[in-house]
């Protein structure tokens, strides 16, 4: 039955893929340049999705770390242990260890089931970690057929673990997977991708989304507390009140990243109505005063500027830059740029020279490499204005 309902849902549909790797990853960023690019003088789209989570993806929901030892034995768990530093590695950035350890954690896998130290339910579960572990790497490093065949893979373990096909597990994997067809040009299997996963979450979230827009509370984002030693401390919450939080970080980004696939598409009325949606869901899952709310805010305002709608997108943008300001943001630096980006377009080059200065000063306080080179972009663009505006001076 697993491989059946796997088969129909890898090739009808054909997709099994943010952090959550919830992150704005590099086949967006490679997918929509041409739009930052069409922006002139620096317009910019985001760098990254950073939503609510775990940051683990599969590795919570398919049984947490476990392979199958006794609690009460005391030999180590190699297998385990490898795993978790596999993803200690991955977390920190060190891909070509984490790398090797995931490879190394299949190859332990392979011995203890054929010595019958785990089952094979717990051999096919770390398997499954594994290969959802160098699919993200893959991702990460632009081998692109590698991820889709990866994730797959692990959507298929999923299943054969009795994984539900609109567990929110199975969603993420739909999501890598339908970026990865958005960038290879597949945009009808890439759509039916980001339809699967709005349809997966949208009615888990109905009831809650009916409060934010009455007005009637409801908001999920978790307020810190100061501790005695006036520390900032996360409340507890319910194991339903964590997944709800992520059914609903998971739904924002998929509305923000089916939205710029529209947005490249030139499908600008259909985009639209899904960045509104995806910045309700950011303020009222993780608030205003944070990297994602800001995310969406540049998504709408880079809509509103290819639209010509530059009275729109300068106003989100300047209500964009106090939040990020006060908030000291990192990605404030992107809405910088776009600010240059419309002041271009509006003629005020002195004003979009001085916005995109600040967007490369952020740029660099926050390492943001892509808003870096967007804000030189806007900042030579300028230049160049002004190096004309001067030659037609002395000529004329």
């Amino acid at each position: 039955m697993a491989t059946s309902t796997a088969r129909r849902l890898t090739l009808p549909l054909k997709r099994a893929a943010g952090t959550i790797f919830f992150k704005w990853n590099w086949v967006e960023r490679v997918r929509f340049k041409r739009i930052a690019n069409s922006l002139q003088g620096g317009a910019y789209k985001p760098r990254k999705l950073v939503m609510a989570g775990s940051g683990l993806g599969v590795s919570y929901a398919l049984f947490g770390f476990s392979f199958g030892k006794k609690e009460e034995e005391s030999e180590k768990d190699i297998l385990t242990e490898t795993y978790r530093d596999a993803r200690l590695a991955h977390a920190r950035k060190d891909l070509k260890k984490a790398d090797d350890l995931y490879h190394e954690a299949l190859k332990i896998a392979d011995e203890q089931v054929a010595a019958k130290k785990i089952t094979y339910d717990k051999f096919i579960t770390s398997r499954t970690l594994m290969y959802d572990g160098l699919a993200d790497i893959a991702m990460q490093t632009g081998q692109i057929e590698t991820a889709e065949r990866l994730y797959k893979e692990t959507m298929k373990g999923c299943l054969q673990q009795g994984m539900e096909q609109d567990a929110n597990a199975m969603v993420e994997l739909a999501l890598k997977l339908a970026s990865i067809y958005a960038i290879q040009g597949r945009k009808e299997e890439a759509e039916e991708g980001y339809k699967f996963c709005l349809q997966a979450t949208q009615p888990k979230m109905a009831d809650r989304e009916k409060q934010w827009r009455a007005g009637k509370g409801g908001s999920l984002v978790q307020k810190k507390k100061i501790n005695v030693r006036g520390q900032e401390e996360v409340p507890d919450v319910s194991e339903q009140e964590e997944a709800e939080k992520n059914t609903a970080a998971l739904l924002g980004m998929t509305l923000g990243s089916y939205g710029r696939f529209l947005l490249y598409e030139k499908r600008y009325k259909e985009a639209l109505p899904l960045f509104e949606k995806a910045r309700l869901y950011a303020e009222n899952t993780l608030g205003t005063e944070s990297n994602q709310y800001i995310v969406v805010l540049n998504d709408l305002a880079t809509l509103y500027i290819v639209t010509k709608n530059l009275a729109e997108a300068e106003k989100l943008l300047k209500d964009g830059i106090k939040i990020s300001d006060s908030a000291k943001l990192g990605e404030g630096a992107s809405l910088y740029c776009n600010l240059g980006a419309v002041y271009l377009r509006k003629g005020q080059t002195m004003e979009a020279m001085s916005a995109c200065k600040t967007g490369l000063e952020l740029a660099q306080m926050f390492d943001h490499k892509t808003a870096y080179k967007m804000a030189e972009a806007c900042l030579h663009k300028g230049v160049s204005i002004l190096s004309g505006t001067s030659h037609t001076q002395q000529k004329s």
